[in-house]
């Protein structure tokens, strides 16, 4: 007897709803960093969650629909995520020596004043990475000419389209770093601006791995079922999967 697309209505959606179920992508994450890969994936097209992690203390997952864990990938790729946080003081100080040098002191105090000027910079709307260089003269109480002035370098990444709103904020970045700075001029601080490629969107329904995944479950389901394959796709030719995703959605 011969079978109607209805008797396979269940199988599909069972199907459907195997091949849209979600994957993690990243996990361990700071809820800042999170955040951020929610940003990206939203605007390369693609919807994600954020989960806590269960058993940890404020960590962060986060999962795509499984067809889209590929696209995902690349979009956080192309966008260097997920950044690791630049090392402040706490960071840097906490894995010193026990009897560190005057040399080491200072060379650990300015990597550390670089990495919170850094993430304060981050912490600007528009700014993906932010690097902060300081070139610091030496304390020589034996030095008899005047040590040379101090003099930083600011290299901020913004992100796409943010540029002309991060312009006009260039004299207070300016200003940022130098009242971090004993003795450092406004002036001297230069800052220089690159702005990253666009993600392209993903078109709804568009993604080559989804039509394999589902293609793939397709074909276990024929030989589960003993239904010849392209019979199964003729029928799921004919579902109506637009209502079903916007249903499970």
């Amino acid at each position: 007897m011969r079978r109607t697309g209805r008797h396979f209505a269940a199988p599909l959606a069972a199907l459907a709803l195997v091949a849209c179920g979600k994957e993690e992508i990243l996990h361990g994450l700071e809820e800042s960093q999170a955040n951020q890969v929610l940003v990206a994936l939203d605007e390369g097209g693609l919807q994600a969650t954020k989960q806590r992690e269960e058993g940890s203390e404020g960590a962060w997952r986060v999962e795509v629909r499984a067809p889209e864990s590929a696209r995902a990938q690349q979009i956080l790729a192309e966008q260097e995520l997920p950044r690791r946080r630049q090392p402040g003081f706490g960071e840097v100080f906490e894995k010193g020596s026990i009897a560190p040098t005057p040399v080491e002191e200072r060379a650990l105090y300015q990597h550390a004043l670089s990495g919170e000027l850094a993430r304060s910079l981050e912490a600007i709307d528009g700014v993906l990475t932010a690097r902060v260089h300081l070139t610091l003269p030496p304390a020589d109480s034996l030095r008899l000419e005047p040590a040379p002035p101090p003099r930083a370098a600011v290299l901020v990444k913004a992100r796409a389209g943010a540029r002309a709103h991060l312009d006009p904020l260039t004299p207070g970045i300016q200003s940022l770093v130098a009242g971090a700075v004993t003795g450092l001029d406004p002036g001297a601080v230069s800052v220089v601006f690159t702005e990253a490629a666009p993600t392209p969107r993903t078109p709804p329904g568009s993604s080559r791995a989804g039509r394999r995944g589902l293609l793939l479950a397709l074909a276990g389901a024929a030989a589960a079922l003993g239904i010849a394959l392209p019979s199964l796709v003729t029928v799921a030719r004919h579902f109506d999967w637009g209502r079903f995703f916007r249903r499970a959605a």
